[in-house]
């Protein structure tokens, strides 16, 4: 008996690329219990059977649509590797990047797949240790920069959640202005202050 295949099936690539972002936009909008094959196949304008074509079930397509909004190079230049992170430019810099739907739309389908699929909050952890807080912890530098960088993008990730997928109106209608002016000392504390006044007395 030969081996099954592995890797991409053949068929039309145009068709499994809008499978994959339905498949985001259902992700994001209902969660990953919600979202049915059926309901991604009306959403992408193909019927089910194309689905399996490509996928074999609804997590294999989970699979597909982890994939961070956004770009290598986005990342370096909001985390510098030379160990000069700018709490200002950063959040200032993740904020401007919300303002893209696609980006918007991408991250919203991330954090609500990783808080209702406890197999994908284990994925979605990957991808963000890999395309951002990698990055970050390199960036920072020192024995604490693991701790350092996990906070900030605690902070960070709070105000996606407020901003973004459970609207709290003070945050989410509040200008990047007002919430850099804000929150920008507690994420430059985070990467270069003290972490605790009680730091070095035990």
């Amino acid at each position: 008996m030969s081996a099954k295949p592995r890797g991409r099936r053949p068929g039309n690539d145009s068709s499994r690329s809008d499978i994959v972002e339905a498949a985001r936009r259902e992700f994001a909008e209902r969660g990953f219990e919600r979202a049915t094959i059926r309901s991604i196949a009306v959403n992408a304008k193909v019927d089910p059977a194309t689905i399996y074509h490509f996928f074999d079930d609804k997590n294999d397509l989970l699979a597909a649509a982890l994939e961070f909004p956004v770009s290598d190079d986005m990342i370096r230049l909001l985390i510098p590797t030379d160990g000069d992170v700018s709490a200002t430019a950063l959040l200032a810099g993740v904020l401007e990047l919300w303002q893209e739907p696609e980006i918007a739309e991408r991250l919203e389908a991330l954090i609500r797949v990783a808080v209702t699929h406890p197999d994908a909050a284990a994925g979605v952890s990957s991808l963000l240790r890999k395309s951002v807080l990698g990055p970050l912890i390199d960036g920072i530098g020192g024995d604490d920069a693991e701790l350092r960088a996990g906070l900030v993008g605690a902070q960070i990730a709070g105000l996606a959640l407020f901003r973004l997928v459970m609207p709290f109106p003070p945050i989410a209608n509040a200008s990047i202005e007002e919430l850099v002016e804000a929150v920008s000392p507690t994420i430059d504390r985070y990467l270069t202050g003290e972490l605790s006044e009680n730091r070095g007395d035990l």
